[in-house]
């Protein structure tokens, strides 16, 4: 129609409702309200109790902030069951990747409790129970493998579920459950190695080359199995591992061993085998937009791929997407073990049930939406000093309201930033600066279908400051001789570096930073556990010539509290046998 009156169309009558699993049938957005299935009431915007109600019942803020908590608590297990390991992006040469997954994650947790289901078709959704209305816009989160028999996918809408499957059951989410059963999984996987990136609540990279022998692979099939049947012990979920050289190749031999199986593609020969063996669309980072672009030339499978030069596949896709798809397509996968995470910015945001009539109303919601972000903030120990505020704003052709009850239907994205004069967690502070810029914008309030603030620039509020005083050289250098000449060889050189020079920037720093504090006592624990006794006091003695130098209250006081950490350990480990306080 565009090209016939080569004029550019409003889109709203073209438009098909897009989900998971293919484009449907045209839908009218216009649904008549008696139609509508009965809903929870849902609190007003500028209602206090709209943010918390939101994010304690939404499935999409379970999902991003329980990657935030896991990593949060892996790196509390690292310190625990790995005192000698510091977080450091992993290298995959000469690695072992398992790529771990829990077969139909909440699903799975669901059914612990209702045994009785177990074989049926069964889905998570927020639809009330034994809700069978055939336009109920409840999108589904997960579904059993009895379920997907039917064609019933993860994103699906429930009516169109229903059409499918007539008797699935409905079960409720259950975010605690879910919060347990992945602690316990990651507490499992991190007893085993430090080296650990998680993914997602249910997911995970693991790199179990150095607890190995032989790497032989009755030795791997051995180690996966039990691996699983202990995950299953613990927390009563199937869990389906993919082993590689890679992360490449793990997360795809995932695929072979689902469900509640196992796949080792670990030889050059099996990999150039079973890749070939692959859809290109089943590469990861390949959408659908660059699939079509690939097979619409003919290439179907990776196999397909291989006679194809670099450059080639460069003049195709572009530079880095081709270089990327040329080295997939033969196993090669260069990406680190992310196990450091290091954020760059920490937002809240929310798009549904937004319905804004008058500024006061707005300006509650901004002030409830802060404080939300203080809390987080202050959970994450990092404070920021650029604001973002995105707004998602009805689209001039989108009707009043969308197919799904109180969703944000079809929007435009507007976002406006700011800087703050110093770095802050203050949520007065921040809502201050977003009012600032929301009045600079010319908004129709009753269009406002989603609201975010973003916090950027972000440091670590643990940060310490450069000392007015620093210890004299040859001081330091003691510390550094001490390392020389005493170097507990269990550490390795660039571990022993490490502490070095954490040590020396206890010396150049005017107050104790805690994280380097944790550092050097899990170092004096270690060497306890894996050094000897004259390598200890060499140490610690090196600690107090320099902190005595200091004549510093506070510096006494954290010493005194490692030597007292220091010597607990000693007594709890040793039975009392050794002593030292002769330091």
């Amino acid at each position: 129609d565009c090209d016939s009156l080569q004029s550019l169309l409003p889109i709203a009558k073209y438009m098909l409702h897009r989900t998971s699993q293919n484009i449907q049938d045209v839908i009218s957005s216009k649904v008549k309200s008696e139609k509508r299935e009965e809903k929870l009431p849902i609190p007003e915007t500028a209602d206090d109790n709209f943010v918390d109600e939101f994010y304690n019942n939404s499935r999409l803020h379970h999902l991003s902030t329980s990657v935030s908590e896991l990593r949060h608590h892996v790196s509390k297990l690292q310190k625990l069951y790995h005192p000698m390991y510091f977080p450091k992006n992993r290298s995959q040469n000469s690695s072992l990747i398992l790529h771990i997954d829990i077969d139909c994650f909440f699903v799975s947790v669901s059914l612990k409790s209702r045994p009785h289901l177990k074989g049926l078709p069964v889905c998570v959704t927020h639809a009330k129970p034994n809700d069978k209305s055939d336009n109920s816009y409840a999108e589904i989160s997960s579904c059993s493998y009895e379920a997907r028999e039917y064609g019933i996918k993860n994103g699906m809408f429930l009516g169109k579920a229903l059409s499918l499957c007539p008797n699935i059951v409905t079960v409720p989410y259950e975010f605690a459950e879910y919060h347990r059963a992945s602690n316990e999984l990651f507490q499992i996987m991190v007893q085993k190695t430090p080296y650990v990136e998680v993914v997602s609540c249910d997911e995970a990279f693991i790199d179990v080359a150095e607890a190995l022998v032989a790497c032989s692979k009755e030795e791997i099939a051995g180690y996966v199995k039990e691996l699983r049947t202990e995950v299953y012990a613990a927390i009563g979920c199937t869990v389906s591992v993919g082993v590689g050289p890679n992360k490449l190749v793990a997360r795809i031999a995932t695929r072979a061993a689902k469900p509640n199986g196992q796949y080792i593609c670990y030889e050059e020969n099996e990999i150039k085998q079973y890749l070939g063996s692959q859809k290109v669309s089943d590469l990861p980072g390949i959408g659908r937009s660059l699939a079509h672009k690939i097979t619409s030339e003919g290439y179907e499978k990776c196999s397909d791929l291989l006679p194809l030069s670099e450059g080639t596949l460069s003049e195709l896709l572009g530079d880095k997407t081709g270089k990327t798809v040329y080295n997939y397509c033969r196993g090669v996968d260069n990406r680190e073990l992310i196990v450091k995470h290091e954020r760059k910015s920490i937002s809240v945001e929310i798009n549904y049930g937004i319905r804004i009539q008058a500024f006061v109303e707005f300006d509650v919601f901004l002030l409830n939406l802060s404080k939300e972000l203080e809390k987080r903030m202050k959970r994450e120990n990092v404070s920021g000093s650029v604001v973002t505020i995105k707004l998602k704003i009805r689209s001039e052709d989108a009707s009043i309201e969308p197919i799904k009850y109180m969703g944000h239907g079809i929007c435009d994205n507007i976002s406006k930033s700011s800087s703050i004069s110093s770095f802050t967690t203050d949520a007065t502070v921040i809502h201050k600066k977003v009012i600032s810029m929301v009045k600079s914008m010319s908004l129709v309030l009753s269009d406002i279908r989603g609201v975010g603030i973003h916090m950027g620039k972000l440091k670590d509020t643990f940060s310490s400051k450069k000392a007015s005083t620093t210890v004299p050289k040859n001081q330091v250098q003691q510390v550094c001789k001490a390392f020389q000449v005493n170097k507990p060889e269990f550490l390795g050189y660039k571990d022993s570096i490490e502490i070095k020079d954490v040590l020396v920037s206890w010396c150049e720093s005017s107050e104790p930073c805690q994280v380097d504090v944790d550092k050097v006592n899990e170092y004096l624990e270690a060497l306890i556990v894996y050094g000897d006794i004259s390598q200890l006091q060499d140490i610690l003695r090196s600690i107090r010539k320099i902190l005595g130098s200091k004549n510093d209250p506070e510096w006494t006081a954290v010493f005194n509290h490692s030597l007292q950490l220091t010597q607990q350990k000693i007594c709890s480990d040793f039975n009392g046998i050794l002593d030292i306080s002769c330091l």
